[in-house]
C-alpha cells in the first residue's frame, strides 16, 4: 500500500447529511495527494453531489441508489480496486464486497465489526469528525499535511451567485453577513430573537447587508427573523447546496447554529461563529484559525452526549443556548477581524 502505483481506482463512499458530506472532503485531497494519477471516484447521498461536484481532486462522482443490482452494476463496470467506507455500516461493506472491490478499508461496523474488511479502523468519536475520517487514510500509511475541508464552487454556481448580488446590488463596498436560524432539531437553534437582535448589531456596527439563510422548512423561521428586526435583511431560501456555497463564499462573516450551512461556510474559508447548545463543540466544531465557537461553559452534557442522546436532554441544549446573548456574538465577531481591507465599514 505503500506504492501509489499499485491502485489506479478508488471509490469513496459516504453517505451522509451535508455538513457531514463537507467534512469528508480531507480524505478526498489526502487520497489525492498520495495516488496521484488514480481514478477517484466518491459515491454520495442523492442531493449532496453539488457539494463534491467541482471538486477537482475527483474524477467522478456516483449517486446512491436503491436498486442494489443497478449499484453493484455501476462499481463492477468501473473495477474499483480499493474501497473507502466512510461510515460504519455494514451493507455498504457488503456492496463493496459484492461488487468484487478487491481491497477494502474503513471503519469497524456496527453489526459486522472487522467482516469483509482487509484495514480496519476503531470509531472515535471522541475527536473532530475531520480527524475520524482521517484515521480511514492514517491507517494506509498516508500522511495528513491538511485537516481542512473544502468545497469548490462550480462556474454556474459562481454566475447565479454574481446575478444574485447584482440584482439585489449586494455587491458594493458593504461587508456582507450572513445568519442561519435554522438547525435540525429545536433544541440546537438559538432564538430567533436573539438573532433578530444580533442582525441589527451588526446592521448598525459594520453598516452590512444582512442576509438570513434557510434550508428546506426554515424559511417560516427565517422570515420571523426578519419580521422581528428593524433592518431589512435579505432572506434566501430554496437554493441548492451550490448556489448556497457560492453564495456563502461571498460573505464576509457568517453566524450559524451547529448545522450544515455551519460546516459548509468554513468549507468555502468565510469566517464563521458556531453557536453550540445542544452538541459537542469538540467533535463537531471548526477548530481552524478563521473561526469561532461559542458555548456555553461548564456544561458536561456537551462533551459526552452523543447527537441522538440529546433527545433526551433539550431542555439542557435550550437552556445552553439561551446562555449566549447576542453582546457575545457581536464581541466575538469584533475580536475576529474578518473585514478586507477592500471593505469600508
Amino acid at each position: 500500500m505503500n506504492a501509489p502505483d499499485q491502485i489506479k481506482r478508488i471509490l469513496i463512499i459516504r453517505l451522509a447529511p451535508l455538513g457531514e458530506t463537507v467534512l469528508t472532503t480531507p480524505v478526498i485531497r489526502a487520497l489525492r495527494q498520495h495516488f496521484q494519477d488514480a481514478y477517484i471516484a466518491y459515491m454520495v447521498a442523492p442531493t449532496r453531489e453539488d457539494l463534491v461536484s467541482a471538486n477537482p481532486h475527483l474524477n467522478e462522482v456516483l449517486i446512491y441508489q436503491s436498486s442494489i443490482p443497478k449499484l453493484i452494476y455501476q462499481l463492477v463496470r468501473r473495477k474499483f480496486q480499493m474501497a473507502v467506507v466512510l461510515q460504519p455500516t455494514f451493507r455498504l461493506v457488503l456492496l463493496t464486497f459484492l461488487a468484487g472491490i478487491p481491497f477494502r478499508v474503513g471503519f469497524e461496523t456496527n453489526s459486522g465489526g472487522k467482516k469483509l474488511l482487509h484495514v480496519t479502523v476503531t470509531n472515535n468519536t471522541k475527536q473532530h469528525e475531520t480527524q475520524r475520517y482521517l484515521d480511514v487514510v492514517r491507517a494506509l500509511d498516508i500522511e495528513i499535511t491538511d485537516n481542512e475541508p473544502e468545497v469548490y464552487i462550480s462556474d454556474s454556481g459562481k454566475t447565479w451567485c454574481d446575478d444574485f448580488l447584482d440584482k439585489y446590488k449586494l455587491n458594493n463596498d458593504k461587508p456582507i453577513i450572513g445568519l442561519n436560524p435554522g438547525a435540525a432539531t429545536s433544541y440546537r437553534r438559538w432564538s430567533s430573537d436573539n438573532f433578530a437582535i444580533l442582525g441589527d448589531m451588526l446592521y448598525d456596527a459594520y453598516n452590512a447587508h444582512v442576509i438570513i439563510t434557510a434550508g428546506p422548512n426554515e424559511d417560516t423561521l427565517a422570515q420571523q427573523v426578519a419580521k422581528q428586526m428593524k433592518h431589512t435583511p435579505f432572506v434566501v431560501d430554496d437554493l441548492s447546496p451550490m448556489q448556497l456555497a457560492a453564495l456563502l463564499k461571498r460573505c464576509h462573516l457568517y453566524v450559524s447554529n451547529d448545522t450544515g450551512p455551519m460546516h459548509l461556510s468554513t468549507a468555502v474559508k468565510t469566517p464563521t461563529i458556531a453557536l453550540f447548545g445542544g452538541s459537542n463543540p469538540t467533535q463537531w466544531g471548526p477548530p481552524w484559525d478563521k473561526h469561532t465557537v461559542i458555548a456555553r461553559q461548564g456544561c458536561k452534557l456537551m462533551k459526552t452526549l452523543s447527537p441522538k442522546e440529546w433527545d433526551a436532554h433539550a431542555s439542557v441544549a435550550q437552556d445552553n443556548m439561551n446562555a449566549i446573548k447576542p453582546k457575545m456574538v457581536l464581541d466575538a465577531a469584533e475580536k475576529m477581524k474578518w473585514i478586507p481591507q477592500d471593505i469600508s465599514s
